[in-house]
Formats: structure tokens, C-alpha cells, sequence
């Protein structure tokens, strides 16, 4: 059909299916992509005659094209943030490649099954249920791309294949999976799946995602699931339910349990943490030290899902059960949009009598009979320019330092972790600022979202560039003559600490502008001031979060409230 080949069965058998991906463009990764859901979907096919043969071919097809799906795996990384457009575009390639195999395997199983007298099927038996249970993680991964965890039917497909495998005494069996590279089994595969999601907390970032999935395959290797706890303090998984790995607690299980004894891989955790923080003492000043901070703050993370001894991190503040719902604005870009505009156009009372009809009203009635609906109208249309689709978020609790969000999907597929987003609760008029931390897909219409507030008072400013005068040769004040500049957008962060009369200043700005010390003029509605940027506290793509020092003898900065 693609003119690549003249085999009419490309996957009769192992040779004709390496000879037809080979004809594949590999240049167009788009064209192979297409051309591989198209056949694994004419095999997987209901009716459709399949043989031992063609699933070796299929096996083939999977052991060379792990390269085809690392490189959309790279490519999602890399630029899944540059629009929404290319973010589902790539998420859709890699989710629908591995459901296409699943698929395919999945039709060969139920083949395979009434097979129980055929040698040639049986010893197949192996290597097809250490597919399925890879796949099915490769699907994880990518529903965690998204945040998304598994539902229970997920569960229990993958307990299912790991519970036949154990029947068959077949679950430690050595096996090959990928050319040139290293063995494995349905026992590790499986445990994979398990300890990715466990160590998911809703709070890692694709990248950080892919990272921990590399990892896993090294990490994993002394982990063996055990008939018998080995700790008083496991997880535990059963076979017989629709969920992953728990842990265990002093109530007697039952059902099907295996348990897992998580101390090996703890320690290889702990061997890492030590080793960053070591690098980071000894080399404070290395390029390398960001990276390697962030790596470790990931790792800590990690080391405490998978500690075997729960130790819950203290709150900084208890959460309370809450109701009501909240506009919200996502996005620096929108936010700082919409506040720019509401700062110097306030939606304001109309002018009386400068018509007959509003004269009339006036005089009849004692005031504009439609001036508060108007009012709202006018507010109401403002925000929408700005806000994000699909209404206001509902709200599940809040604690003294964030809320719990439930927000429509439209809104959360576009969210990730470090978004900026303006919160204002319904009746009221200031707007909060928060940083999204944490993410959860609840049902196929609404996500949970996690924010901490970092400011209660946010003021939409211009910041304008200092530049020294070219032509200047001289000082006044001791200082270089200077210009304005470029002028871009900003968020002034206003917040009086509680008991005390100092208030703390920053400014979140585009993350293209930040360099320490830079000078400014902040434009706002009715301040001007300059001023220099101070330390880094927050870095985002999109943005930067950051200290501001006013020049010594420059006006205030706008008032901030209690926070």
C-alpha cells in the first residue's frame, strides 16, 4: 500500500517483516509510525487467520523498533511544552504505537490459548506475556506523562498475564527482548510496571518521569516478589485485586499476595542522595550544581515513597474540607494580561444622565436600573478573554499554604507542573497567585490539582529596561546616565509578613529577562520606581521568580496586604 515493499504479507514471518521495516523510510518517522499501526491493526483484526510464524514476526517488529519509539520519547521531552498542538500530537503517536502492539498481542493470546497442544504455540508462551507486561508499561508511562493514573481494568489486565505466568512456573524464565541487549524477565517486567507507579506521587515532570523509568531497570534487579514478608514493614500487591503496590499494615491480607521487600532498592537510593549531596558540598560553584540539585530534591522524593518505613512528611498546615468555586487564569502570559488591564481600566460605574433613557431612569426609579447587570456583564466578558475554558475550578480543601483544586480536563491537559495560575474565590476581588505542584486525572472530564499559594496580592506592572546611554561619558550620583529600553509584562508580588510590619518583595518576569542585579522601572497604575533584580527563588521555562531590591532614594513599591 506504501509502495515500500512487495511482500503481500510483510508480517508472514520474522525475515519478511525485518526486510519490510528496513524498506521503511527511516528519514520519516511519521511514515513508519503509520505503516506499523496499519499492519499490527490488520493483524489484531477478529478475523483474521494468525500463525506462530506471524508472531515472531511481530516479535521482530517490536525488538527493532525500540529505537523508533525512543525517538518519539525524545522528541515528546524535548518540545511536548512548545504548544498543546505538538504536545498531542507526540503523546498520541506514542500512546497509540504501544496500544497497537497490545492490541496485537492480545489477539495472539486468545489464539494461543486454544492452542494448548501445540508445542510450537506453547513455547512462545514466554516471550508474548513479557511483551504484554512491557507495553503495559510503556502505557503507564505515558498516562503519567498526562498524570493519569490507571484504572482498576488496567489492574487487573496486567495481574492477570503475571498470574498465567506464574502458572506456568514461566515468570523467572531468562529472556531476550531487544537486540544486542541485556536479559530479562516477566517477574522484573512486572516489577517495573509496580514500583513506577508507586514511586509516582502526581508530583514528577515527564522529564523527571523518563529519567526514573531508565533508572528502574538497574535499580530493580535485587527485587523479588515472595510468598512470605521478609520485613514486618513491605508492600505488598494482590493478584487477585485491581491495584498496584501497597503497604502493608497490621490487618491480616487476604486474596492472592505476593510480597515485596522495597529495602534493596532504598539503599540504592540513599547511595545516590549521598553521593549528590557530596558532589554538591565539594562543588558549589560547578555549572553542573543546579542540575544536580534538582536531580537530588527528585531522588528524595523517590527515596520516601519507597521507603518501607512510612514516614509522612510534616505539613505546614493542616488541610480543612472546603467548598466554593474560584476563577482562575493559567498562564504568566494570560495572568499577567489580564491584570495589566484591569489595573488601568477598571471596570467602572457609566456616567448618569448623558442620555434621555438613563435621565428617565434616574428620575423615575433613582437610580440605572441595569447599571450593576452591566457592571458584571463587562467584568464577566474581561474575564473570559483570559481565563481558561470550561468555568470556575471547584475547590476540595485548603491549608495555610495552598488549595486542592478539581478542574475541568480542557484546562488540565494544558497545565503542567511549575504553571503560573491566578486564583480569585467567587464574591471576592483580590487574586492569589499560585505555582502548580502537583497533578492528578481523576475521570475522563476532570483532573485534581495541587496549588501553593505564594502570594495572596498580585499587581500586574510594565517593567521597563535600564540601559546606559551610549553617549554618556559621565556620572551624576555617582551613577551612569541611563535610557529606557524595551518595555515587557510583569507580576509585582506584595506580601507583609504575619506579626511584623517588613514586607516581602518579588517580581515573577519573563524567564528570557533574568539577570541578576538588572535594573528596571516598574511601571504600575500609579507608582513608578526603579529597581534591581536579587537572588533567583523559582525558575520555570515560561518564567522566573525573583528577589527586587528598590533603588536606594526611588519611591515604594505598591502597597502589599497581610498574607
Amino acid at each position: 500500500m506504501f509502495g515500500f515493499g512487495k511482500t503481500a504479507d510483510p508480517l508472514s514471518d520474522a525475515k519478511s517483516a525485518q526486510r519490510w521495516l528496513e524498506a521503511l523510510p527511516e528519514q520519516d518517522p511519521l511514515a513508519v509510525h503509520a505503516a506499523l499501526l496499519t499492519e499490527l491493526g490488520r493483524l489484531a483484526d477478529r478475523g483474521t487467520r494468525r500463525t506462530p510464524s506471524q508472531l515472531e514476526a511481530v516479535f521482530a517488529l517490536d525488538a527493532n523498533t525500540a529505537e523508533l519509539r525512543r525517538a518519539l520519547t525524545a522528541q515528546y521531552i524535548e518540545h511536548s511544552a512548545r504548544s498543546s498542538r505538538i504536545e498531542n500530537q507526540l503523546w498520541s503517536a506514542l500512546f497509540d504505537l504501544t496500544q497497537a502492539f497490545l492490541l496485537a498481542y492480545q489477539a495472539f493470546g486468545r489464539d494461543l490459548s486454544t492452542q494448548a497442544a501445540s508445542g510450537k504455540w506453547q513455547q512462545m508462551l514466554p516471550e508474548l506475556i513479557a511483551r504484554q507486561v512491557k507495553h503495559l508499561g510503556s502505557d503507564a508511562k505515558v498516562r503519567l506523562y498526562r498524570y493519569e493514573p490507571w484504572i482498576p481494568a488496567k489492574w487487573s489486565e496486567l495481574h492477570t498475564l503475571f498470574s498465567l505466568a506464574l502458572s506456568r512456573k514461566i515468570e523467572r524464565a531468562t529472556l531476550a527482548l531487544e537486540p544486542g541487549g541485556g536479559t530479562t524477565t516477566i517477574e522484573h517486567e512486572y516489577l517495573l510496571v509496580l514500583v513506577l507507579q508507586l514511586v509516582h506521587g502526581g508530583n514528577t515532570t515527564p522529564r523527571h518521569l523518563e529519567y526514573v523509568a531508565d533508572e528502574l531497570d538497574g535499580w530493580c534487579q535485587p527485587l523479588r516478589l515472595t510468598l512470605e514478608p521478609t520485613a514486618l514493614s513491605s508492600f505488598y500487591v494482590d493478584l487477585a485485586g485491581r491495584e498496584g503496590l501497597k503497604r502493608r499494615s497490621p490487618a491480616p491480607l487476604e486474596g492472592r499476595v505476593l510480597f515485596l521487600d522495597t529495602r534493596p532498592l532504598h539503599s540504592v537510593l540513599l547511595q545516590n542522595i549521598v553521593v549528590l549531596e557530596q558532589k554538591i558540598r565539594t562543588q558549589p560553584l560547578s555549572e553542573r550544581t543546579p542540575k544536580r540539585s534538582e536531580q537530588l530534591a527528585l531522588l528524595q522524593k523517590l527515596a520516601a515513597q519507597a521507603d518501607p518505613e512510612f514516614r509522612p512528611f510534616a505539613r505546614r498546615g493542616e488541610r480543612q474540607a472546603a467548598a466554593g468555586t474560584v476563577d482562575a487564569i493559567v498562564g504568566f502570559v494570560n495572568l499577567a494580561g489580564f491584570l495589566r488591564e484591569e489595573e488601568r481600566n477598571p471596570v467602572v460605574r457609566a456616567d448618569l444622565g448623558q442620555s434621555y433613557g438613563s435621565t428617565m431612569e434616574l428620575a423615575t426609579f433613582g437610580r440605572v436600573r441595569n447599571e450593576a447587570d452591566r457592571i458584571a456583564e463587562q467584568a464577566r466578558r474581561r474575564l473570559a478573554a483570559h481565563a481558561t475554558p470550561g468555568g470556575p475550578w471547584e475547590v476540595k480543601d485548603v491549608s495555610q499554604t495552598g488549595f486542592r483544586l478539581i478542574a475541568p480536563m480542557v484546562v488540565a491537559n494544558a497545565v503542567t507542573l511549575g504553571t503560573v495560575v491566578g486564583l480569585r474565590p467567587h464574591g471576592q476581588k483580590d487574586w492569589a497567585i499560585g505555582i502548580v505542584r502537583r497533578m492528578r486525572r481523576l475521570t475522563t472530564d476532570r483532573a485534581e490539582i495541587g496549588m501553593q499559594v505564594i502570594a495572596h496580592q498580585v499587581v500586574g506592572v510594565d517593567l521597563v529596561e535600564q540601559r546606559k546611554a551610549a553617549e554618556a561619558d559621565y556620572a551624576v550620583d555617582g551613577e551612569a546616565t541611563t535610557v529606557n529600553g524595551r518595555t515587557f509584562p510583569g507580576l509585582y508580588l506584595g506580601l507583609r509578613k504575619r506579626g511584623s510590619d517588613t514586607t516581602v518583595q518579588s517580581l515573577i518576569l519573563p524567564a528570557v529577562e533574568y539577570q541578576p542585579s538588572r535594573r528596571f522601572k516598574l511601571l504600575a497604575a500609579r507608582t513608578s520606581t526603579r529597581l534591581r533584580l536579587g537572588r533567583l527563588l523559582e525558575q520555570q521555562p515560561e518564567w522566573v521568580w525573583a528577589a527586587i531590591e528598590p533603588i536606594e532614594g526611588e519611591t515604594a513599591l505598591p502597597a502589599a496586604q497581610a498574607g
